[in-house]
């Protein structure tokens, strides 16, 4: 199974990095079709093929996806998406506070 682990610093403070999870959370369910759960700190998803964790920290953003079989192939692509889009919502997040 082939692995993809981003860490992120952010501004955000815990809860301004929930919040910003949150929106990552909408994307990738109405994207992927994933079901996102929260357990304390961490949001955990799963869709056909993927499964991974996103973790909060105070200062820190830790996402670690676990990629199936057939996602393999598109490891480079999908961590791409994933970085560009967390920087896209942290960024716009930390402009705003």
């Amino acid at each position: 199974m082939a692995q993809i682990h981003i860490k992120k610093k952010h501004k955000l403070g815990k809860e301004g990095a929930r919040k910003t999870a949150e929106k990552l959370a909408d994307s990738l369910s109405s994207e992927y079709n994933a079901k996102c759960k929260w357990a304390d700190d961490d949001l955990t998803f799963a869709s056909t093929g993927v499964k991974g964790k996103l973790h909060i920290a105070e200062d820190e953003v830790e996402i670690k996806v676990d990629l199936g079989l057939m996602f393999r192939p598109l490891k480079s692509k999908i961590e791409s998406g994933i970085v560009a889009q967390l920087d896209t919502i942290i960024d716009e997040n930390e402009n705003v506070a």
